[in-house]
C-alpha cells in the first residue's frame, strides 16, 4: 500500500511539471507569435515588404520622332505599363536559407539613387540562377510569342515608392535600350505616378546592362573567363504582350526632386 502511495505521489509531481510545462511553453509561443505579428504589422505600416518576390512585366509602347539635331529620328518610348505575373515569400523563392538571407542584406542596402540589388560576386550568381528558376516555373511555358527579356532584382526603397517589396524586372532588350536616354524618356506616360521611380531604375539598368555586355564581349574576344560578371542575365520567354487599355498620365518628376537632383538629371 505504501508503495502504491508513493507511486502515486510521484506521478502527482511530475504530472504538475508537465502541466506547468506545457503552460510556459504556451505563454512563450505565444509571445513570440505576438512580437512577429507586431513587426510584421509595424513593416507593413512603412511600406516594407522585402519578404515578399514579385516579377514585373514592363509592357512599353512607342514612337519615332525626330532628334534633336533634326538629323535623323528616334525611337522613344510613349508608354510604360508594369504587370506582376507572380509573386512568393523569399523563403520559398530562395530555399537556401544562407542566399535567402544575403539576397534580404543586399535589398535592405539599396538606396534612392542605386535601386538595383547587388548581384555581384559568387553569391549574387547563386541568386541570380535562383531567381530564373523561379522566373521560369511562372511563366516559361505560356503560349505566346517568344522574346529576349533582361531579367534584374531591385527595390524601390521608402522615398520613392510606398510599397517596397523585391522585384524582379522583366523587360525586352529592345525596349530596355530606350532608357539611356533621359531626354527621350523622361515624358513616358505611366498608370501610376509612383512608377516614375522604375522609370529611374529603367534608366540605371539600361546603363549597367549595356556597359555589362561589352565588358563581356571584350572578355570573350581576348579569351578570357566571365565568371561573375553577369549581374543580370538575358532570358528567352513566351510572355504576353497585350493590355486593356487602362487610362495613363505624366509622371510628376516634382516628387522625385531630389533623387533627379543627385543623379544630374534636372
Amino acid at each position: 500500500m505504501l508503495d502504491f502511495q508513493k507511486l502515486l505521489d510521484e506521478l502527482s509531481g511530475r504530472g504538475l511539471g508537465v502541466v506547468l510545462g506545457l503552460i510556459v511553453g504556451a505563454v512563450i509561443t505565444g509571445l513570440i507569435a505576438y512580437l512577429r505579428r507586431r513587426r510584421e504589422r509595424r513593416l507593413i505600416l512603412l511600406g516594407d515588404a522585402r519578404d515578399t518576390v514579385v516579377i514585373h512585366q514592363h509592357l512599353l509602347d512607342s514612337a519615332e520622332v525626330p532628334t534633336a539635331e533634326g538629323a535623323g529620328r528616334a525611337r522613344v518610348p510613349t508608354t510604360l505599363r508594369i504587370r506582376c505575373v507572380g509573386q512568393g515569400q523569399v523563403r520559398h523563392v530562395v530555399p537556401n536559407g544562407h542566399l535567402a538571407s544575403v539576397l534580404l542584406r543586399r535589398a535592405h542596402k539599396v538606396t534612392q539613387r542605386d535601386t538595383l540589388i547587388s548581384m555581384e560576386g559568387g553569391e549574387g550568381s547563386y541568386l541570380l540562377e535562383t531567381l530564373t528558376n523561379f522566373v521560369c516555373d511562372r511563366v516559361a511555358n505560356a503560349p505566346f510569342e517568344h522574346d529576349l527579356y533582361v531579367m534584374a532584382p531591385c527595390c524601390e526603397p521608402a522615398g520613392l515608392a510606398l510599397h517596397q517589396p523585391i522585384a524582379v524586372i522583366l523587360i525586352a532588350v529592345t525596349d530596355l535600350a530606350l532608357f539611356e536616354n533621359w531626354t527621350r524618356c523622361r515624358d513616358v506616360r505611366v498608370e501610376h505616378t509612383s512608377d516614375g521611380a522604375r522609370v529611374l531604375t529603367l534608366m540605371d539598368m539600361a546603363k549597367r546592362f549595356r556597359e555589362e555586355q561589352e565588358k563581356i564581349i571584350g572578355l570573350r574576344k581576348a579569351g578570357e573567363r566571365t565568371l561573375y560578371v553577369e549581374t543580370m542575365y538575358v532570358l528567352d520567354l513566351p510572355l504576353d504582350k497585350r493590355s486593356a487599355a487602362v487610362p495613363t498620365k505624366k509622371i510628376a518628376w516634382g516628387r522625385f526632386e531630389k533623387v533627379l537632383a543627385q543623379k544630374n538629371l534636372e
